[in-house]
């Protein structure tokens, strides 16, 4: 997001809303927030009384004569008279028939949303009209519903026993698009409304899960720094930074308190998005624009990758420093052996102490580079043959043969790993290969460096040694949402049958991990019991969360040891520093289900594998039992 589409102002009792509005947009905002209709002195009592009340925003206040139109810049607020799940029952029916009257104007005048209040915990009739209104549209339509960050002692809300843990205005929302569906929620967002008391990290990150459009800002919030301008707390400082990761706008309310009027809330809130734009990692730079996107996994051994894609993977300094360290170590604890042997028949004569590197799926070539560096780091000679079948890398493979490795021992190895047609004479000291995927094994590396064991050495090593993959619970209404819509995606077609039973590629951003991932698989290499043992898989694993919460899906990651002590990590609480090759691995659920705080949550996963096939399938029987999604991969396989 750009910081001139950062800031919203809450406009109340404006007069003229296209001088405001000029007003605003020349002081730097980038949307107003007007009410639809003018306030109500007493509550309307009866239908005719609605219908005589004519909206404070007109067409011709937001469409001007010269063509501009301000719909898309203007946010029209709901009247606070309507309670449609109000305790007296008139209250309720006259609610309901005024709220389709607005809405049903905001959307004529095509404003860019609609903001609702949520009020109370029970939002059932609210949810109806909703649900009913958004199914009956052509075009789509947004609506923000307002909650505030949590319940304050002093609330003015509804009912003192709301305060209570099991009824937050998490609990209310969370009813409202539960009510209401995944296809209606796409049209809801959050709009949270920053408290004076901040709760604690636990209620914060269930936050983070959920589609927050804004932050609304009460310039009471607003202390004064030294110089006199209006600053907030540490703490809240801290929050918004974290909603401002996620792309949420802010929204000012309430008076200003300083002689230069809104305008230094909003450069302040500003300052604030700039800075944490200039804090953000080399992962959080790399991974801009994938934020929540389903993303198919990678399948190297079916598809022959593109050359950017390569150039993206290749741009990761953290993977190719750790290999380099790997190979180092494991020429050091090999330098001293020469089990070499001449081939009759072969052109290339071994020499005396040369470790043979086989590079498993090479590439264009960066762990060619890194194996070099390793070598003249250790001082140990290598001979390295280069194994790849995608023909279009071969292609930039024979040129940097000819070009940056014509004075090394390299050699150029065409095919599948598994089945190579001209396999080099000499068994390998090391293989190195990267064959992970975001679960690890996901990419077939199982499959692919089983294949090729037999090349080689009885006490050679295999780069990495080991792989295991994680599992948790995860919550996210985000890749609920986009999980359940998917199918629509053209990009899909083809190899995904049913997108809420395929696992996908996730940068998650908006999401709660609900406990601490557990391990699922593991995979070592090489293989002792190659003849007799089998790839496939299944595991258990149960899970407390600390809070109330809603599963959506099991988020998959996976750790590597390369070699002694070098590791790759994409853990949530190890993450190797700003390595961004792999995003996590997201398995959803076609269901959405509620889970309490001390409630187990008990999470199933298989690792299934046929002559032809590779696929997962996945289920949750506590607190509820959910179908077994992608039995018999049904909806999704990995292709050998």
């Amino acid at each position: 997001m750009e910081s001139k589409n950062l800031v919203g102002l809450r406009i109340k009792n404006c007069e003229n809303l296209q001088n405001q509005y000029q007003i605003g947009s020349k002081a730097g905002f980038a949307f107003v927030g007007v009410d639809l209709f003018p306030p109500c002195k007493n509550k309307p009592r009866s239908r005719q009384e609605i219908d005589e009340l004519l909206p404070f925003v007109g067409s011709e206040d937001v469409h001007f004569e010269n063509g501009m139109s301000m719909s898309e810049c203007t946010v029209g607020y709901i009247s606070e008279w309507i309670d449609c799940d109000s305790s007296d029952e008139e209250q309720s029916l006259i609610s309901q028939y005024g709220l389709k009257k607005e809405i049903a104007w905001a959307v004529h005048l095509s404003l860019s949303a609609i903001h609702i209040p949520l009020r109370h915990a029970n939002n059932v009739k609210l949810a109806q009209v909703l649900t009913s209104f958004i199914k009956s549209q052509v075009t789509p339509c947004r609506f923000w519903i307002t909650v505030p960050l949590c319940l304050q002692t002093d609330s003015a809300f509804e009912d003192n026993e709301l305060s209570s843990q099991s009824s937050s205005p998490w609990h209310w929302w969370n009813e409202l698009v539960t009510l209401a569906g995944p296809v209606v929620s796409e049209s809801l967002f959050l709009v949270l409304e920053m408290t004076l008391n901040l709760p604690e990290e636990g209620v914060i990150s269930r936050w983070i899960s959920e589609p927050v459009a804004a932050l609304a800002l009460s310039t009471n919030l607003f202390i004064s720094n030294s110089k006199g301008f209006p600053i907030l707390s540490r703490p809240h400082q801290t929050i918004l930074r974290r909603f401002l990761k996620l792309n949420a706008q802010v929204i000012l309310t309430g008076e200003s308190w300083h002689g230069r009027g809104f305008v230094v809330y909003r450069q302040y809130v500003n300052w604030i998005w700039k800075c944490t734009c200039e804090a953000r990692s080399s992962y959080e730079e790399q991974s801009l624009g994938y934020e929540n996107r389903l993303q198919e996994p990678l399948q190297p051994l079916q598809d022959n990758l593109s050359s950017a894609t390569y150039d993206v993977f290749q741009m990761d300094p953290y993977k190719y420093k750790a290999y380099e360290e790997a190979i180092y170590l494991a020429l050091m604890s090999r330098s001293g052996f020469n089990g070499f042997a001449n081939s009759e028949g072969d052109d290339i004569t071994p020499a005396a102490n040369k470790q043979i590197i086989y590079i498993l799926g090479a590439g264009q070539g960066p762990f060619v580079d890194a194996s070099l560096q390793a070598s003249c780091r250790s001082g140990c000679p290598v001979r390295i043959y280069v194994v790849e079948k995608n023909h279009n890398a071969l292609l930039t493979l024979k040129r940097r043969l000819q070009t940056e490795w014509a004075n090394e021992d390299v050699h150029l190895v065409p095919g599948d790993m598994r089945c190579l047609d001209n396999p080099p004479a000499e068994k390998a000291d090391i293989f190195v290969s990267e064959l992970l995927g975001s679960f690890g094994d996901n990419e077939l590396s199982p499959e692919c460096l089983d294949g090729a064991q037999h090349m080689l050495k009885d006490d050679g090593i295999s780069i990495p040694v080991s792989y295991t993959s994680y599992i948790a619970p995860l919550q996210s209404q985000h890749i609920h949402i986009n999980a359940s819509r998917a199918e629509s995606y053209s990009k899909f077609s083809n190899r995904i049958q049913e997108a809420s039973e395929t696992p996908y590629v996730v940068r998650l951003t908006n999401c709660k991990i609900l406990a601490s991932p557990q391990k699922a698989f593991t995979f070592t290499h090489p293989r002792k019991d190659i003849a007799t043992g089998s790839n496939e898989r299944y595991c258990c694993r149960t899970f407390t969360p600390k809070d109330d919460g809603v599963i959506h899906g099991i988020v998959g990651y996976f750790e590597a040891v390369l070699y002694e002590n070098v590791t790759l990590s994409i853990h949530p609480d190890r993450h190797s520093p700003n390595m961004f090759s792999w995003f996590p691995m997201v398995f959803p659920l076609n269901i959405a289900i509620p889970v309490k705080t001390g409630q187990d949550i008990k999470l199933h996963l298989w690792r299934c594998v046929s002559s032809r096939h590779v696929w997962y399938e996945w289920a949750v029987t506590e607190p509820q039992t959910s179908k077994i999604h992608n039995s018999a991969g049904a909806a999704y396989t990995i292709g050998l």
